[in-house]
C-alpha cells in the first residue's frame, strides 16, 4: 500500500501507471488528486487519452469554461487546455483550443450503443466519476455498455503485439453496490 500514496500523500501516479492490468480502479474519499494528479501525469507525457463521462449531461459541463476538467490544472501549472465541443463528444486541446489533443471525451450514456470509432492514437482511458451518486440516473446494462466502449477503443490490440489500452477508473466511495464492484464479483471484498 506504501507505493499507492507519494511523500506527501496524494495518489501516486508515477506509480500505479507502471502496473501491467488494462483495468485500474482508483476508489477513494473526495478531494484526495485522484483526477487532478492523473491529468497532470498524462500531459506532462503528452500522450492523448479518452476523457469518459457516465452521463451525457455530466460531458456537456465539462464543454463549458466553466465547467472545464483541467481549470485548476491549468490554472496551477500555467496551461491552457481548453474544451472544443464536437457535437455529442468534446476534444480538449491546448493554445485555447486550438493547439495539440489532449484528450477526447465521451460519455457513456452517448456511446454505449455506438461502435466503429477509431481510437487507435489512444492508449489510455480515464473513466472519472465512474461510481454513480446515489439518485444517479441509471444506464442500462451498464458494466456491459462500459465493457462494449473499452473493446471499440482497445481492437484486440495485443493480437497485433501491442500494449492493451489502460483503463483507469476513478471513483468516489459513496456506493459499494454499483455496476463495476458487482460486474467485477468483488462488492463483497470492497
Amino acid at each position: 500500500m506504501g507505493k499507492i500514496y507519494d511523500k506527501n500523500g496524494w495518489v501516486n501516479w508515477d506509480y500505479i501507471l507502471t502496473l501491467k492490468s488494462a483495468f485500474i480502479m482508483v476508489v477513494g474519499a473526495r478531494g484526495t488528486g485522484k483526477t487532478y494528479g492523473l491529468f497532470k501525469k498524462l500531459t506532462s507525457e503528452k500522450k492523448p487519452f479518452l476523457y469518459v463521462r457516465r452521463l451525457q449531461s455530466q460531458l456537456d459541463i465539462s464543454k463549458s469554461e466553466s465547467g472545464n476538467p483541467f481549470r485548476k490544472l491549468n490554472s496551477d501549472q500555467m496551461m491552457d487546455i481548453m474544451p472544443r465541443p464536437r457535437s455529442k463528444l468534446c476534444e480538449f486541446r491546448t493554445e485555447q483550443g486550438q493547439g495539440e489533443l489532449v484528450a477526447i471525451g465521451v460519455s457513456l450514456s452517448t456511446v454505449a450503443t455506438i461502435r466503429g470509432f477509431d481510437f487507435s492514437g489512444i492508449d489510455y482511458m480515464v473513466y472519472d466519476e465512474c461510481i454513480p451518486m446515489v439518485g444517479e440516473k441509471p444506464i442500462k446494462d451498464e458494466f456491459n455498455a462500459f465493457l462494449n466502449l473499452y473493446e471499440t477503443v482497445n481492437r484486440n490490440r495485443e493480437l497485433e503485439g501491442q500494449r492493451p489500452v489502460q483503463c483507469i477508473m476513478l471513483g468516489n466511495a459513496n456506493q459499494l453496490a454499483n455496476p463495476y464492484f458487482s460486474g467485477w464479483h468483488f462488492t463483497k471484498t470492497a
